[in-house]
């Protein structure tokens, strides 16, 4: 990882989890990561290009739409495998307020579909505080 980020000390062994500012300079660091993590846990290469798509593609979200006027931010990334249930989980937080979509995106606006298409389950949760993007996958083995 660059400088700056770190892995925060609250994740179980095997977890992954980084605050980094929402930075797109900090994306690929956090890909490589992530792809990485998800090649440790032992997950099927079709399901390892899923989640770092998805993942990445909402960290890009993130990034682009959360932290309006060049209000500098925070982007949490967590990864969690839970043998019992059989998933991954991936979530993707920042703390900022989504810009309203423009009424006509022309050819943005595929994020969220390509999010949805590439997961299990993926859930958006907008608060006032912030937006959660909590993607899971089965965690079949190679």
């Amino acid at each position: 990882m660059n400088a700056g980020q770190q892995q925060l000390d609250d994740v179980q062994d095997g977890d992954l989890h980084f605050r980094v500012p929402a930075s797109a300079a900090r994306l690929t660091a956090l890909r490589h990561a992530l792809t990485e993590w998800a090649q440790e846990c032992g997950l099927a290469a079709e399901d390892r290009e899923a989640l770092t798509l998805a993942s990445y593609e909402a960290m890009a979200n993130s990034v682009e739409h959360a932290y309006a006027d060049h209000v500098e931010g925070v982007l949490d990334l967590r990864a969690v495998r839970d043998d019992a249930r059989g998933q991954v989980t991936v979530t993707v937080t920042d703390y900022g307020t989504w810009k309203p979509p423009p009424i006509n995106p022309g050819s943005r606006g595929r994020g969220l579909p390509l999010i949805r298409g590439l997961t299990k389950t993926a859930v958006i949760t907008p608060t006032e505080h912030g937006t959660t993007v909590t993607m899971t996958w089965p965690a079949a083995l190679d």
